[in-house]
């Protein structure tokens, strides 16, 4: 009796295994691998990250590199690659994807063509595009959507699509810090915020000092403080009662380079970043914090986009805003100040040239009153260009 039920269930076994692999079959003929197919078939596919950016000055016009399509395996012969450009869903669903808000680049500030040729034995070539006098708005930044059409060969699943981004380039004075004196601005009534960011740029000759930080209210403790240091050989940051190290080999740093350092608190964590790369996340406490003014380093050097937020600003945020001007009328601003030598009217959005202060663009209008013998500088006669190229 036993034997005839194991023989039994040992049939049962074999006939579900059977199963499975008969099903297992099927599925594999019903669900090819793409990549696998590609390795003998010829496919077109866009090369590299599906966000190509560009940028240049308001009205101005361009010729400039898009995306980069490439081919499978070197072509046999001149191969035509058709695409199509400015489709606002496309622009839709990769905002909603990527929480960004760009604008569609207007039809009359481009050209670009239907399709591009891959001449043969070659695997790849450049979209070229044609930018005609941007203009961009406060804070405005455009984007041409472009995805790869049915043609011969096919375009491969999942990297089709393509987003160029064009931004406005900055032109700009910037603060020389070449005194010992302090320069500070108080607030009229103290600022309590539940998370923060803060931004600052700079560059020295010799990188190593403090950056800038918030005054203390009366005679709080310093679980309100900010404080920054930043150098060659390791930085420093001291925040909500908690000392925080950066080595050198996680912040690498050198002289004479433009740097943009941005700390995040978003309730009970500090994130630090270096030019937009995170660098640093740990808890440091929960809570307000209390915020009764500002300072800047008196460590000699070049400063501009002081921005204080009353939010934790996301990464993509600070990666989208690290060398750019950012829209002064965002609500979200405690205090900004571009240090570039102009004021801002809230009120009428003119601005005006200006050296007297270093201004504070937001609605705060927390102006440092004295530069303490600081000024506003160019670059050797020429404007400061951001972002740079150095």
């Amino acid at each position: 009796m036993a034997n005839r039920e194991n023989k039994s269930l040992m049939k049962r076994i074999v006939y579900a295994l059977l199963a499975a692999s008969l099903l297992g079959s099927c599925q594999n003929e019903l669900y090819n691998d793409p990549a696998k197919d590609h390795q003998s078939e010829q496919g077109i596919y866009i090369h590299g990250q599906e966000q190509t950016q560009i940028f240049l000055l308001s009205g101005a016009s361009q010729d400039a590199n898009g995306p980069r399509v490439s081919l499978v395996k070197p072509a046999s012969s001149t191969v035509t690659v058709n695409f199509s450009v400015g489709s606002q869903a496309q622009l839709d669903a990769y905002n909603a994807k990527n929480g960004t808000s760009y604008k569609l680049l207007p039809s009359t500030m481009y050209e670009l063509p239907a399709s591009v040729t891959i001449p043969a034995g070659q695997t790849s070539a450049s979209i070229p595009v044609k930018l005609k006098a941007v203009t961009f708005s406060s804070g405005e930044v455009f984007a041409l959507p472009i995805q790869l059409q049915g043609s011969n060969p096919h375009a491969i699943g999942g990297q089709s699509e393509a987003i160029i981004v064009v931004d406005q380039a900055t032109e700009t004075k910037a603060l020389s810090i070449n005194t010992g004196n302090e320069i500070a601005a108080y607030f009229a009534e103290d600022i309590l915020v539940p998370q923060w960011t803060m931004e600052v740029m700079v560059k020295r000759s010799n990188i190593n000092g403090a950056l800038a930080g918030t005054k203390f209210v009366g005679a709080s403790d310093d679980k309100s403080e900010i404080y920054p240091v930043v150098g060659k050989d390791g930085s420093f940051f001291r925040t909500g009662g908690t000392d925080l190290s950066l080595s050198k080999d996680i912040m690498p740093l050198e002289d004479n380079k433009w740097y943009m350092f941005s700390f995040v608190y978003d309730g009970a964590n500090v994130s630090v970043y270096c030019n937009g790369r995170q660098v640093l996340s740990q808890p440091v406490r929960d809570g307000e914090y209390k915020l009764g003014g500002f300072w800047l380093s008196t460590t000699r050097g070049l400063m501009r986009e002081l921005r204080f937020y009353k939010v934790a600003r996301t990464p993509a945020q600070i990666a989208a805003n690290v060398w750019k001007t950012v829209d002064p009328k965002d609500t979200n601003l405690v205090a900004y100040y571009p240090m570039n030598g102009k004021k801002y009217d809230p009120a009428t959005g003119k601005v005006t040239e200006d050296e007297t202060q270093i201004w504070d663009w937001s609605a705060g209008a927390h102006h440092f009153p004295s530069l303490q013998g600081a000024t506003f500088v160019d670059n050797a006669g020429k404007p400061f260009r951001f972002p740079v190229t150095e």
